[in-house]
């Protein structure tokens, strides 16, 4: 468990937690990787490793992450994302999502952003309507085109065939509108054509509009510091209170914040929703 130190910073963290009016929550890779789901960056480790097959293949899997490769080489981009939608279909959220709840619901106010597209946060019982996934999601697809700027929801697993030797697929998806080739409701590298989510979009904005007193960023690397960016605007602009939960001391979020907790999300959720329901 945590030092000394933590114990002393936890109890501050869940103080201002349990008296927030508007509470924003911000939660990235270091949140789902204790539910078995890999990060995509790695401190010191080149982005995009360890992907079992497709290494074994030579297949870099960055090239199958973008637009392109969906119109060129659809078999590989549907077999990588077919590929990523079994694996985190087996995952299971964590015990620090129903923290994260616990906390969430002690104010009057809430909202979670995330640039996680697993899903998990849905899966684990938080409310559609408050919550953006920045990123978009595997669990919905949109037109390659795209012909219209609408997504729909595709829960099922298996999507497609997957030859498991050459991890092509067969038999993807396609637009209902148009026929076209499906691809994910999600941001790929090089996209222009992410059609996005306005409702989603409108409510983050609102909330943030809105004068959130409290954000808690949760597994945020830094690297691409969305959660960050919006954190250090929020505290200059409006006095919000920075609480950063990432076992990286030296990260970006750390940097920025009002208060630093080196603890993973799991752990560091459990230890604040104990202290939160205490005041």
């Amino acid at each position: 468990m945590a030092n000394s130190i933590s114990q002393a910073a936890l109890d501050e963290a869940a103080t201002r937690l349990a008296g927030a009016k508007r509470l924003l929550i911000g939660t990235a890779a270091g949140m789902s990787v204790e539910s078995g789901i890999p990060t995509y960056r790695r401190p010191g480790e080149t982005s995009w490793k360890n992907y079992g097959a497709f290494d074994a293949l030579g297949i870099k899997a960055e090239d199958l992450s973008c637009p392109q490769a969906f119109e060129e080489q659809p078999e590989l981009a549907w077999g990588f994302l077919e590929w990523k939608r079994r694996l985190v279909s087996e995952a299971e959220p964590h015990e620090g999502y129903a923290a994260l709840h616990e906390i969430a619901r002690a104010a009057p106010a809430s909202f979670i952003q995330t640039t996680n597209v697993d899903g998990l946060h849905l899966r684990a019982g938080w409310e559609p309507d408050r919550l953006h996934e920045i990123h978009g999601s595997f669990w919905r697809l949109q037109c390659l085109g795209p012909c219209q700027r609408e997504a729909w929801e595709e829960p099922r697993v298996p999507l497609a065939d997957l030859d498991p030797e050459t991890m092509r697929a067969q038999d993807w998806p396609r637009c209902p509108a148009c026929g076209r080739s499906a691809r994910p409701h999600a941001i790929l590298f090089a996209d222009l054509d992410y059609v996005g989510n306005a409702p989603a979009e409108r409510a983050r904005a609102e909330f943030k509009a809105a004068a959130p007193d409290v954000m808690l960023i949760v597994g945020e690397s830094g690297v691409i510091p969305t959660h960050v960016f919006d954190g250090r605007t929020l505290k200059r602009e409006q006095g919000t209170f920075l609480i950063n939960l990432n076992p990286d001391a030296n990260s970006k979020g750390a940097r920025e914040a009002d208060l630093q907790l080196s603890l993973g999300a799991r752990e560091g959720l459990l230890a604040l929703a104990e202290r939160v329901l205490e005041r």
